[in-house]
Formats: C-alpha cells, structure tokens, sequence
C-alpha cells in the first residue's frame, strides 16, 4: 500500500505511512467519506449541509493526521462535534433574528412625511440653544435625565426646566398649524 503526496512538503514534515492496521489518508477518505456525510446529514436533517460537515471534519483529521492513533474515532467525534455547533448556531439565529429591512418609503408619502417635518424642524430651530439640545437628546437620542445632565453639563433639574419649557413652546407653534 502506498500514500502519494499530492501537497508540498516542508522540512521536517513527515507522511505517516500506513500499515495493514493503519490506512493512509487518501484510503481513509475513501473507505469513510460515504458513511461520514451520511452520519452528519443525518444530524443535521441536510444532506448538502451534511457533506460539508464532513469535508471540514476530513480537513482537519488531515492537520492532526500524525499524531492521531485512531483517525476513524477522531473523525466521528468531529463531525458529530461540527454538527452540534451548526445546530447551536442556528438556534441562536432564531431567537436573536436580524431586525426586518426598513420600509422603502414611495414618493406620495415621503411629501406627507417630510410636510409634517418641515414644521417640527423651523419650531426646533426657534427654540434656544439648550431647549433644543434637551429636546433632541431626549426624543432623538433617548436618554433619560441625568444622561441628558451629564451631556449638556448641567443639573437634572436645569435638564428639567429647558425640556419642560421647550415642549411647552413647541406645543404651542404646532398647536397653531392644526
């Protein structure tokens, strides 16, 4: 029996050569490649996904290859270990699912939107300095008071006092376009 070297070698690097109770890799590959994408398929309900397990599983029974004195055992255990993590992961991914794509807005009501806008943004623009700052750091940002006091450098109760007057003022300038 003979292992041909399809890979170059370093120096140092030696091909283990089999033995009538040791196959080479090449015939290890053969003799278990079916019955190994058979278990992972099997694991995993796919039978695709099942071969690729068992292509990564032989990818690295070949970086371990040397030191290993039972690859068929080695081989099981990390295909059935690449199994579990593909299902873990794809437990995860459906309790944590990606946020939808935002809504592409069309042109009728991107006017409707951006009409309501323009008020909102010349009575923000009124407003001083530090009620405008509260007012944005508070319902664009989201941040509670003593956030907002930390930001603008000033008192929770300053904090208080510019939001409660800059809602008052808005209050009343969009009160007058209804």
């Amino acid at each position: 029996m003979t292992v041909a070297w399809t890979g170059e070698r370093g120096e140092g690097d030696a091909v283990v050569a089999p033995t009538a109770s040791r196959p080479g890799l090449d015939e290890l590959y053969r003799l278990h490649y079916r019955e190994t994408a058979r278990l992972a398929g099997l694991l995993l309900g796919d039978f695709p996904a099942g071969e690729e397990m068992a292509q990564e599983a032989f990818a690295r029974l070949s970086e371990r290859w040397e030191s290993l004195d039972a690859p068929e055992a080695y081989l099981r255990t990390t295909v059935t270990n690449l199994c579990r993590s593909r299902i873990r992961r794809a437990v995860v991914a459906r309790r944590h699912p990606s946020p939808p794509p935002p809504d592409v807005a069309g042109p009728e009501e991107d006017i409707g939107r951006i009409a309501a806008e323009v008020p909102l943004r010349q009575a923000l623009r009124q407003l001083p300095h530090r009620q405008r700052e509260a007012v944005v750091l508070r319902f664009y940002e989201g941040l509670h008071e003593a956030e907002m006091a930390e930001v603008m450098g000033i008192s929770p109760g300053a904090v208080k006092s510019h939001l409660h007057r800059a809602l008052a003022t808005l209050s009343r300038e969009l009160e007058a376009l209804r």
